[in-house]
C-alpha cells in the first residue's frame, strides 16, 4: 500500500527549517533598521555642525559662545575657536556635535576670516 501524503514527522522537520529561515530574515531587517536609525541620527548631527558652522560665518560674535548647548533630540552642540597662524582676521572654528546615549561624536573643522 502506498502512501502520497507528508507524514507528520516530514511536517515539523519543514517547519522547522522554515522557522530558521524566516529567524534569519527577521535578523537582517532588525540589522537593516537599526543601520537607518544610527544614519539618521549622524546626518541630524551632520546638519547641527553645518547649521552652527554657517551662523559663525554670518556671525562671528558666535565665536564668543563656546559653551555647549543642548538641541532637539538629546544632541549637544559646543563651538571651539582659535586663532589661525598668529593673524586673528582668520581662525580655526571646530564645531562638536555629541549623538544622544553616548553614540560618539562629530567633528566639523573650517577657516573662518573675522573681518
Amino acid at each position: 500500500m502506498r502512501r502520497s501524503g507528508l507524514t507528520l514527522l516530514e511536517t515539523m522537520v519543514a517547519l522547522v527549517i522554515l522557522g530558521l529561515v524566516v529567524v534569519g530574515f527577521l535578523a537582517v531587517f532588525q540589522g537593516s533598521t537599526r543601520l537607518a536609525r544610527d544614519s539618521e541620527r549622524w546626518a541630524e548631527a551632520v546638519a547641527y555642525a553645518e547649521d552652527a558652522m554657517e551662523a559663525v560665518k554670518l556671525d562671528p560674535a558666535e565665536l564668543l559662545a563656546p559653551a555647549p548647548v543642548e538641541l532637539r533630540g538629546g544632541f549637544e552642540r559646543s563651538v571651539e575657536t582659535r586663532a589661525w597662524g598668529g593673524d586673528d582676521s582668520v581662525r580655526v572654528v571646530t564645531v562638536v556635535v555629541t549623538l544622544p546615549d553616548g553614540g560618539g561624536h562629530m567633528t566639523l573643522t573650517r577657516l573662518v576670516a573675522t573681518r
